[in-house]
């Protein structure tokens, strides 16, 4: 069932909202460019008139007005390119910093989730939607953005060039809008469902990837290759028939939208023929309408072929805001009684947790460490041994009762307080980036 697409749209064109002022200033460069590459053809059929004209009545060609002509045109086509770059280079600024402050967003989450959260996601997964969906929102607005925004300008101004020049020709051309927007449509909503699953099995694969890696020494311990080898060849397998997928649908969409324009380019070469026989228009005109008429076909097909990028890049952006709209760890306590030398006397008094509601873990348990005294919690894997250690750090939240350290509950000391009186030392052993001293 495809999500909702349009939110993620909204949240991620909230982001840009920051850099309104350069593409303000982006959007009047396009159109600038665009107005001055759509006039192009018209003032190109200009000069096929003069010489036109020159031979088929007699005279001469006039160079000086054809040299006027083209020279005007090629100064035209200058500016629209130098517009063009301009254009280009600025929304490249605005989307790679948008991309900094959303990975800053990220890391800032990370750090105030709970650790139920990591424990519930896998880890692959997080590092897939923190990487490769980061950089395939980036990817996807940087070829998209500035693509859209000129063949949509460009479609418009050419329909306005075409009406102007013959209605009765723009008729036949627009025609063909209502159809292609009908087959991006359609298309469009097949591929919409592939490209999320896309993206959750590459996800899915990564976590896979991730855990065997590194569970290498368990994976070959209890003999668990064949077993590891074939979930990894089943996810692969998902994520090679949604990407094929996502893919061919959408790369269908091009093409189906050449077809309508070459079908349009043949009936306005027909009945810009027979205009010109009745005189109701010059060669030069029906030239110019003609190059409209590709030109106008051509935003579409670029609109079309950029459809599965914005499909891939939106669904990437859903992944990722998932992870920002995910509910964060309580609030720290506002005012606290600093305390001094810690005595260590830790008391659980009726506690209750479990990491599924469904399934209880710990009822109405209660206990006193008294300091001093070294007390050794034993028993069967799975009994709730370290779960007592996290819910003292206060890596999870209680679901009843309380627990107290020298008579002072937990939960209103901040948490930086609590966990440096502690110390915790696991069975696991980490080795982090930097020093000796620092590990």
């Amino acid at each position: 069932k495809p999500k909702d697409f349009g939110a993620a749209t909204r949240k991620l064109i909230q982001r840009l909202r920051v850099e309104r002022g350069l593409v303000a200033v982006a959007i009047v460069m396009t159109i600038a460019s665009v107005c001055m590459s759509v006039v192009l053809p018209e003032i190109l059929g200009r000069a096929t008139d003069v010489i036109v004209r020159g031979l088929f009545t007699g005279n001469e060609i006039d160079f000086d007005e054809l040299g006027r002509i083209i020279g005007l045109a090629s100064l035209l086509l200058l500016g629209s390119w130098a517009l063009q770059y301009g254009m280009s280079y600025l929304l490249a600024g605005v989307v790679q910093r948008t991309m900094y402050r959303l990975r800053a967003d990220v890391e800032d989450k990370l750090n105030r989730l709970p650790l139920s959260y990591i424990d519930r996601a896998p880890r692959g997964d997080l590092l897939s939607r923190v990487t490769n969906d980061i950089d395939n929102i980036a990817q996807s607005l940087q070829q998209s953005l500035s693509q859209l925004l000129t063949q949509a300008l460009t479609l418009i101004g050419t329909v306005a060039i075409m009406v102007w020049i013959s209605w009765q020709l723009s008729i036949v051309a627009l025609v063909t809008i209502p159809l292609t927007m009908v087959m991006m449509r359609a298309i469009a909503r097949r591929s919409r469902t592939r490209f999320i699953a896309q993206w959750r099995n590459t996800g899915k694969l990564n976590s896979q990837v991730e855990e065997t890696f590194t569970g290498h020494a368990i994976v070959k311990a209890f003999g668990r290759q064949r077993e590891v080898e074939r979930v990894f060849r089943e996810t692969n397998d998902e994520l090679y028939e949604a990407s094929f997928g996502a893919q061919f649908v959408s790369g269908i969409i091009q093409p189906a939208t050449m077809m309508v324009g070459n079908l349009n380019f043949v009936a306005i070469a027909v009945l810009g023929g027979i205009r010109v026989a009745n005189g109701g228009m010059t060669i030069g005109g029906v030239q110019a309408f003609i190059q409209y008429s590709r030109t106008f076909t051509q935003p579409l097909s670029w609109m079309a072929s950029m459809v599965n990028l914005l499909q891939s890049g939106i669904a990437s952006a859903e992944r990722v805001f998932e992870l920002l709209d995910a509910e964060e760890q309580s609030p720290e306590v506002s005012a606290y009684e600093p305390v001094g030398q810690t005595a260590g006397r830790v008391e659980f008094s009726h506690v209750s947790f479990s990491y599924n509601p469904e399934r209880p873990l710990i009822t109405d348990l209660s206990l006193t460490a008294e300091p001093g005294r070294t007390v050794a919690i034993v028993g069967p894997t799975g009994a709730g041994k370290t779960t007592l250690v996290n819910l003292i750090m206060r890596f999870y939240e209680l679901d009843g009762g309380q627990i107290t350290v020298d008579g002072r509950d937990i939960t209103a000391m901040p948490r930086r307080e609590l966990r440096s009186q502690i110390g915790m030392v696991l069975q696991d052993t980490w080795l982090f980036g930097g020093t000796i001293r620092e590990n």
